[in-house]
């Protein structure tokens, strides 16, 4: 069943969204000190290109892929303290903020489309990639409150 066009333009916006975080990424992953948070950017950087190509796929296709399961990383009991200190920390912190305003963001983009598509496996693939929206947002925080960066 080919998308209705409310549903075609939510992918367009959802396709938007992700662009965007992989830009927001790669621009964080260059500006922050920490190297553990630099591979942290890169690694969702990834992710979040892997669900920018689905979006495409789904629009480009009208076929709905298998959302690709993505390994959590970064997943250590104990989020990793950051090696830098003083107007670096502020700085990553920054950075962290913003993506995670991000992630919320654009994890409630996904929760719309969820609502409004009518294909059931539309909104399965949707929702996993929601989940791992969630997910990118976790990580986040838990490293800013292991580094007294989240309050």
């Amino acid at each position: 069943m080919p998308f209705t066009p409310r549903e075609k333009k939510l992918l367009r916006d959802i396709q938007n969204e992700e662009k965007l975080c992989v830009q927001k990424y790669h621009k964080a992953a260059d500006q922050s000190y920490d190297p553990g948070l630099k591979q942290l950017f890169s690694t969702l950087e990834q992710h979040e290109q892997s669900h920018y190509d689905t979006v495409t796929k789904m629009l480009q296709t009208g076929q709905i892929p298998a959302p690709q399961q993505q390994k959590q990383g970064q997943q250590a009991e104990a989020p990793q303290k950051s090696s830098v200190t003083g107007g670096k920390k502020q700085s990553d912190a920054y950075l962290m903020a913003d993506l995670l305003a991000t992630e919320k963001y654009v994890s409630g983009v996904y929760n719309t489309a969820v609502f409004e598509f009518t294909q059931e496996n539309a909104r399965q693939c949707l929702s996993t990639i929601m989940q791992q929206e969630q997910h990118h947002g976790k990580l986040l925080a838990d490293y800013m409150q292991a580094n007294g960066m989240y309050c």
